[in-house]
């Protein structure tokens, strides 16, 4: 199988790859994105908030950072899409789940 790297965004770190199967004769794109940047911002911040200053009154705080290769799963396991306003709860509610723990900054909302 051959490949060629078709563009490279450094600002997201974004790869978009060509496969071409000789065998089967197809044409495969592929999206990669190297998030460890973004997982480790995360888990530093984790590791150093206080979070008990936060209470309601506080206009904003950094919640998560979610990568774009993440926003693409939820879309195509979840259709769910992070610019429709009905979808924040779904968004919410994935944030706050085990399984995208890795994601946020702080342990609540």
């Amino acid at each position: 199988m051959s490949r060629k790297l078709l563009d490279y965004d450094p600002l997201t770190r974004t790869a978009e790859w060509h496969f071409y199967d000789e065998m089967s004769k197809k044409t495969y794109i592929k999206t990669v994105q190297d998030v460890e940047p973004i997982l480790e911002t995360n888990k530093r911040k984790q590791n150093s908030l206080n979070t008990s200053r936060f209470t309601k009154k506080d206009d904003m705080y950094h919640f998560a950072s979610v990568p774009n290769s993440v926003l693409l799963e939820w879309k195509q396991k979840y259709n769910i899409d992070w610019n429709r306003k009905e979808d924040l709860p779904k968004i919410e509610k994935l944030l706050m789940s085990s399984e995208y723990k890795y994601l946020r900054t702080v342990d609540r909302i």
